[in-house]
């Protein structure tokens, strides 16, 4: 029996192995990367001046100190995943690099895949860790850890989409750290984590829950003590779990769209060649 030439060959790996395999590359760039770990520290200095807070009672045995470092929770994934990739993937693409991932065929979603999978790792580590360390304060573990951990999965995933769509008004990777500090000071006001959004005007609170910030700080706060405070922290009710996920419906769907608009708008508008002048 004959065969034809080349039809033994075997598939090559799919989406999903590629953006594992770029994953570990990224990890290993990423612990290299001083900017990075620049990124990977700020959400701890910001830390300092909530532990130091004056600690009130506001929803049964937690106090503002509690809601206020699991708000933090949201400002990780504001500065890893807005940050870091528009950092590296400016730097890549005067470099060529994204080029020639492009030519050899390795899919967008695995290239940006592998940074969303380090920006996700290194924001639930720190998160770990700000749970940790208020357990070890006195406090309690959080009552539902899935929609903390999946508000730290929306969070990211925005985030890393936001930073991918600043590549392109950009030239290199000083300028892209420049123009990302932007959107991220501006979010980071208004995420309800260092000023909660009940401290602000009514009008100012609405916006800044369709920006896509804030809905995930809100979901981590209610996941962690169980309260349905996506009305605000006045008069929340202490709530099962189909309670605390039906009151996160509105949330989650502020973040979907923004995560499906945003994919949208880096694959109409990403650069891959380098920008000259």
């Amino acid at each position: 029996m004959t065969t034809t030439k080349g039809t033994d060959r075997r598939p090559g790996p799919g989406p999903l192995r590629q953006a594992l395999r770029l994953g570990r590359t990224e990890f290993t760039l990423f612990v290299r990367y001083k900017t990075a770990l620049m990124y990977l520290i700020m959400p701890l200095i910001l830390l300092m001046p909530v532990a130091n807070m004056e600690s009130v009672p506001v929803l049964g045995e937690y106090t503002t100190t509690d809601l206020a470092l699991v708000g933090t929770i949201g400002a990780i994934a504001l500065f890893l995943g807005l940050g870091h990739p528009s950092n590296v993937f400016t730097a890549r693409r005067e470099a060529l690099v994204l080029k020639r991932l492009r030519v050899s065929g390795v899919p967008q979603t695995a290239i940006f895949g592998g940074v969303f999978l380090v920006v996700l790792l290194f924001t639930l580590l720190i998160a770990a860790l700000i749970v940790g360390g208020s357990m070890a304060l006195g406090g309690s573990m959080p009552v539902d850890p899935v929609m903390l951990v999946f508000s730290v999965v929306l969070g990211c995933s925005a985030m890393t989409l936001l930073g991918l769509l600043v590549t392109p008004f950009v030239s290199n990777a000083e300028s892209a750290q420049m123009l990302s500090m932007v959107p991220m000071m501006a979010l980071l006001f208004l995420s309800g984590s260092f000023i909660p959004l009940e401290a602000m005007p009514d009008t100012l609170r609405q916006v800044a829950l369709l920006l896509p910030v804030a809905p995930t700080v809100e979901m981590a706060q209610a996941a962690y003590v169980g309260y349905d405070v996506f009305g605000g922290f006045e008069g929340a009710e202490r709530v099962g779990f189909l309670g605390l996920w039906a009151g996160a419906l509105p949330n989650i769907g502020v973040m979907l769209v923004w995560i499906v608009g945003l994919a949208l708008l880096v694959r109409r508008y990403f650069v891959w060649d380098p920008r000259r002048p």
